[in-house]
């Protein structure tokens, strides 16, 4: 990876292409957004693994986060929570969603590198067709 630092903005040079950097809203991806980010795609593609070999038929993924930050500390971020929504005609026990969440906190590698630095949880909710949440 290569990366160009301009005056408000790093360039980084992926072999998936360019990608703009910048803390300044509406000039690049802002570094807190990536960083999450990153996290969702490591976590979001194991899970998605994870259903398929388990055979855990589904409809849709969604994930979305939410994060703790400390002011005091450079605005730190002291804890991350990933919430998963698995839309599915199947149901999973709490005791299997919570074996799944587990599985994804350990075998991501994101996730790994900045635990126990960062409290990370990772929680999986059913949605079935009927839109309702378990």
């Amino acid at each position: 990876m290569k990366f160009l630092i301009e005056s408000d903005r790093v360039i980084a040079e992926l072999p998936s292409g360019q990608m703009v950097i910048s803390p300044t809203p509406g000039v690049g991806v802002r570094p807190y957004e990536l960083f999450i980010s990153s996290l969702i795609g490591c976590g979001g593609t194991l899970l998605k693994t994870i259903l398929e070999k388990k055979r855990i038929p589904y409809g849709k993924l969604e994930m979305e986060a939410d994060s703790i930050r400390n002011p005091s500390q450079a605005n730190r971020i002291e804890r991350i929570t990933i919430k998963a929504n698995i839309f599915s005609k199947d149901e999973l026990t709490l005791a299997q969603r919570e074996k799944i969440s587990s599985l994804v906190m350990k075998n991501c590698g994101m996730i790994q590198s900045v635990l126990p630095t960062i409290q990370v949880d990772v929680l999986i909710n059913m949605i079935h067709n009927n839109g309702e949440q378990e």
